[in-house]
């Protein structure tokens, strides 16, 4: 996503000034690591020579026009154990595409296409080619409020021929054009505003996203929403949900079965990533890793720590220890 307009930007880089060649890929990963966060970076390019940025900051959302040869991105553990930023992600490429990796799932992201990932996790993201992409930095907690299930939607392709993916990127574009101009109330209107769209955007897939009907795409969302208020509910469970809902559990299985899920599934994954929130807290670290897996709805401390490494790599002690950061 490109476009002119008439804010100027809050800072604009160019590795380009780097008088040695070899040296610059190595400029540009601090030039990401500054303004976004901490990442590893390679190239294919036998000599990575371009590499600009400018960057907007709207709201809390940082909107970063990249351009740059091609290069590979990589968010280790050992990035997530030092640094804990927790955002998501949006590459919005303006010719070639790009694909992003997390969690097992892997997306192709064309020019036009919405898809993201998040920080809190170890992703892949891969440019093959000399691209402008612009770079949109999402608070997670602010994102979160509003679309409780965006933690299950990262690495998933949104085509960019779906009209309300159109409609944010139009909304987003017109941010950048007019933030030199907005007073900080209608920035942050305009960031709760975003935010809606984004939520629509996600959740009205056309069916060339998803082979659902309308009916059944919104009782997935009304069973998602279910789960998010009763995550740490420990008697939550597909009858339970049906109960509730008016659905047959068999109803439930097929509705998640078309994407190739299961609800326990979904459940231990919204399990697991309360549980990673509440151990990277450090007014919680007098609490046991016991209390907050009972605490998540878990019932079987090993059972816990077992789909907790299977989630995240790490046990729920290395998770906790990783983000405690350096001890004084």
């Amino acid at each position: 996503m490109t476009g002119g307009g008439t804010a100027e930007p809050e800072a604009q880089i160019d590795v380009g000034s780097v008088v040695r060649i070899g040296s610059r890929l190595a400029a540009w990963r601090d030039v990401l690591n500054t303004y976004y966060y901490p990442l590893d970076l390679s190239s294919p390019a036998a000599l990575f020579d371009v590499g600009r940025l400018s960057v907007h900051d709207v709201a809390s959302i940082r909107i970063g026009v990249l351009h740059s040869d091609p290069m590979t991105v990589r968010r280790h553990p050992t990035h997530i154990r030092r640094h804990s930023d927790d955002f998501f992600m949006m590459p919005i490429s303006a010719s070639g595409s790009l694909s992003l990796s997390q969690r097992g799932r892997e997306c192709e992201v064309r020019p036009g296409d919405l898809a993201f990932i998040g920080t809190v996790d170890p992703y892949v993201y891969v440019q093959p080619t000399r691209n402008s992409v612009a770079a949109i930095r999402l608070p997670a907690d602010m994102v979160r409020s509003r679309i409780p299930w965006i933690g299950d939607m990262t690495a998933r392709q949104c085509p960019g021929e779906q009209p309300l993916v159109r409609v944010f990127q139009d909304f987003l574009r017109s941010m950048i054009r007019n933030s030199a101009a907005l007073s900080e109330p209608e920035a942050e209107f305009l960031r709760r505003s975003l935010f809606d769209l984004l939520a629509l955007a996600l959740t009205v897939p056309g069916e060339a996203a998803f082979d659902e009907t309308s009916v059944r795409f919104a009782h997935r969302q009304r069973i998602l929403r279910f789960i998010e208020e009763h995550v740490c509910d420990r008697e939550l469970s597909s009858s339970a949900i049906a109960r509730r809902l008016g659905l047959s559990p068999r109803y439930i299985q097929r509705i998640f079965a078309e994407r190739g899920e299961t609800l326990t599934e979904i459940i231990r994954r919204r399990r697991v990533a309360e549980a990673q929130r509440l151990l990277r807290s450090r007014s919680l670290a007098n609490r046991s890793v016991g209390e907050i897996c009972y605490s998540v709805g878990f019932q079987d401390p090993a059972y816990f720590s077992r789909v907790f490494r299977q989630e995240t790599g790490m046990s729920p002690g290395e998770y906790r220890r990783y983000h405690a950061g350096p001890t004084s």
